[in-house]
């Protein structure tokens, strides 16, 4: 009897036990989801992927949203946190060829729309006209004495020469 007692006992336990780490593993799971479907409609822009190819920057970018309002708002947005390097899931890669001359954007609605559906819309961010090909730098000459250029390497990047850059959506300029 008392050896039956003990049987019905460590049974009960052990279905208790693995009752909690059912609940456990099932909470997990659920967690897992809800995180992600909470970064999908967070509404914050963020890059899925990225290239570099001779300083001009290719991204595809998701709105994490269900749609876009303002188009305009929203390339403004994308553009200053690539000047800013400031998205969530990637930084840019600035630290040996330094910041693009370009940006051209692909963007999605959602993480799970990139590559399988059309882009909402496309986002240029390029030099208004041309850059010369050799800039005075008085500033760097001043600082570097009779060692100094006085010549800047030629060309435009987003973070330092935001003034001379035109915004285009669907090749349509922005002012």
């Amino acid at each position: 009897m008392y050896r039956d007692r003990v049987k019905k006992s460590k049974k009960a336990l052990l279905m208790i036990i693995t009752a909690v780490i059912l609940i456990l593993v099932l909470l997990f799971l659920f967690k897992g989801r809800d995180s992600r479907r909470r970064a999908d409609y967070s509404g914050i822009p963020d890059v899925v992927s990225s290239r570099t190819v001779n300083g001009e920057c290719y991204l595809d970018v998701v709105a994490n949203s269900d749609r876009i309002e303002d188009e305009v708002e929203f390339a403004r947005t994308v553009v200053q946190m690539c000047r800013d390097n400031s998205f969530h899931s990637m930084r840019l890669s600035t630290d040996q060829t330094g910041y693009p001359s370009r940006l051209e954007i692909k963007v999605y609605l959602q993480r799970a729309d990139v590559n399988t559906v059309e882009p909402e819309f496309e986002i240029r961010y390029e030099p208004a006209e041309e850059p010369d090909e050799e800039k005075p730098d008085e500033e760097k000459a001043d600082a570097e004495g009779a060692k100094g250029t006085g010549v800047k390497e030629a060309g435009y990047n987003i973070k330092d020469d935001e003034e001379k850059y035109a915004l285009y959506i669907d090749d349509k300029d922005i002012p």
